[in-house]
C-alpha cells in the first residue's frame, strides 16, 4: 500500500484517535477508575483474577460468566491496578481508530475514494463510538474484529485468484475472535460462512476455505470447552450467562429492558450451581415464550425500538445535547444505508462495480439484520447496535458515489484485492 493511498485513512485514524483519547482523558479527570455499569465491574473482575490468580474467574467464583477473549484483553493491563483500568480505555482509544480506517478501506476499495473518506468520517465521529471507548465493554473490541471479518470476507469474494490466500484465513481467525468474545454472534458467523460458500468459486476451493474456518473455530473454542467440563463439569461452549440473559428478556417481568432485580426474588436458583442456574433461568423462560407467543411479538416490538432508537434510553442522556447529537447521527446513517439499499433493489447494472457494490451491501446488512432479530428476543438495547453503526456507515457512504457506481467505476479499479 503506498502513501497516497495510505494516507487518508491515516488522517481518519488520527482524528478518530484524538477525539477518543479526549474523551478518555476527560472522564478520567472526572471519574477516574470507577465503572459506569455492572458489566465493566465484572470483566475487570475476571481480568484482574486471571492475572493475579491465573484463572478466569468472578469474584463471586463463576468459572464463564464470559468468554474469554474480552477479559484476556483486559488482562494485558490489569497488573498496573487502577492505573490499568486507564490504559484499557486508552487501547481501546486506538482500537476504535482503527475501526475508522477499516471503515475507510473498504468503501475506498469497493466503491470508490469519496465513499472512502465519507465512511471512514462518519465512523470517526461516531458518538457512540467515542462515548465506548471509556467503557470496559464488548463493543469496542467486537467492533473493530467485526469490520476486519467483513473486510477479509470481501476480499475472499472479489479476489479472482484460485487460493486459499490470507483473506480466507482472517475470515478464519477473525470469526473465532468474535465469538470468543461476544457469544451472540456464533449465529453471524455460521450465515457468513454459508454465504461465502454459495458466492465463492470454485466450489472446491470454498470448501476448502470453509474448512479452516471450522478448524479455526474448534482450535479456539475446544480448550475453552475442556477447561469449563473440568471446573463446572460442563463445556459452556458459549459461557454460562445465556440462561439468564433469556430470562432477563422474556421472564413474566420483562418489559424490553434488562433488569435482573428478579434474581434476589428467587433465591432457590441462585442457591444452584453455575451450570445448573443457567439451565433453569432457560428452561423458565422458553416455558414462558411457549404459554403466551403474543407477548413474545409484543416485546419484540419494544425491543426493536429500543435497539434502534434515535436517542439513548437512558433518562440522563436521553434529552439535551447528547439526544439532538445521537438522533442527528443515527438518522443521518440509517436514511443514507436505506437509500443505498433501494437503489441497489432496484438497480439492475451488471458491471463490476454493481457486483462490487451488491456484494458490500450484502456483507454489511446481513450483521445488522441478523443482530437486530436476535435482540427483539433477547434484551433490546442502544448499546447492541453500536458495533453495527460503522457497518451502516459504510453502506451510507456508496450513496454518495452512486453515479461513478452506476457509469460503471470505482475509486479502486484493483478492487480489494490493491488494499
Amino acid at each position: 500500500m503506498n502513501w497516497k493511498r495510505a494516507h487518508p485513512g491515516v488522517v481518519i485514524f488520527v482524528a478518530a484517535l484524538a477525539l477518543r483519547l479526549a474523551w478518555v482523558l476527560l472522564r478520567w479527570a472526572k471519574t477516574g477508575a470507577a465503572f459506569d455499569y455492572p458489566d465493566e465491574e465484572l470483566h475487570w473482575q475476571l481480568a484482574a483474577n486471571l492475572f493475579e490468580k491465573g484463572t478466569l474467574v468472578s469474584d463471586d467464583g463463576r468459572f464463564a460468566a464470559r468468554m474469554p477473549a474480552y477479559p484476556l484483553f483486559l488482562a494485558l493491563f490489569a497488573w498496573a491496578g487502577d492505573a490499568g483500568v486507564m490504559l484499557a480505555r486508552l487501547a481501546q482509544a486506538v482500537l476504535g481508530g482503527a475501526s475508522s480506517w477499516i471503515a475507510y478501506r473498504i468503501a475506498d476499495a469497493t466503491v470508490g475514494r469519496k465513499a472512502g473518506w465519507v465512511a471512514g468520517l462518519l465512523v470517526c465521529f461516531d458518538p457512540y463510538g467515542i462515548f465506548f471507548a471509556n467503557l470496559l465493554l464488548t463493543e469496542v473490541l467486537f467492533t473493530v474484529l467485526a469490520l476486519g471479518l467483513v473486510a477479509c470476507a470481501l476480499r475472499v469474494l472479489l479476489d479472482r485468484k484460485p487460493r486459499l490466500g490470507w483473506p480466507a484465513i482472517g475470515v478464519a481467525i477473525l470469526g473465532a475472535a468474535a465469538v470468543m468474545t461476544r457469544p451472540s454472534s456464533a449465529g453471524w458467523i455460521g450465515l457468513l460462512w454459508v454465504v461465502l460458500w454459495l458466492l465463492d468459486l470454485p466450489k472446491k476451493l470454498a470448501t476448502r476455505r470453509v474448512t479452516v474456518c471450522l478448524a479455526a473455530m474448534a482450535v479456539c473454542l475446544l480448550p475453552w470447552g475442556l477447561r469449563n467440563r473440568a471446573v463446572i463439569g460442563d463445556p459452556a461452549w458459549l459461557s454460562a450467562n445465556g440462561g439468564i440473559t433469556l430470562y432477563d428478556a422474556q421472564g413474566p417481568q420483562a418489559d424490553g429492558s434488562s433488569n435482573q432485580a428478579f434474581v434476589a426474588e428467587m433465591p432457590e436458583i441462585a442457591s444452584l450451581d453455575e451450570v445448573e442456574r443457567d439451565r433453569r433461568y432457560r428452561d423458565l423462560a422458553i416455558e414462558q415464550m411457549r404459554k403466551d407467543p403474543g407477548r413474545v411479538i409484543s416485546l419484540a416490538w419494544v425491543k426493536f425500538r429500543r435497539t434502534w432508537s434515535l436517542t439513548p434510553n437512558v433518562e440522563e442522556h436521553s434529552g439535551g445535547a447528547t439526544a439532538i447529537a445521537s438522533a442527528v447521527y443515527t438518522g443521518v446513517v440509517l436514511l443514507g444505508a436505506l437509500v443505498a439499499l433501494i437503489r441497489l433493489i432496484l438497480w439492475r447494472g451488471k458491471s463490476d462495480a454493481a457486483r462490487r457494490h451488491r456484494r458490500l451491501l450484502a456483507q454489511v446488512w446481513l450483521p445488522v439484520i441478523y443482530f437486530t432479530l436476535l435482540h427483539c428476543i433477547f434484551i433490546g438495547s442502544l448499546r447492541y447496535r453500536v458495533p453495527l453503526m460503522p457497518m451502516l456507515a459504510i453502506a451510507a457512504a456508496s450513496a454518495w458515489q452512486w453515479r461513478s457506481i452506476n457509469g460503471g467505476r470505482t475509486g479502486d479499479e484493483a478492487g480489494m484485492s490493491s488494499a
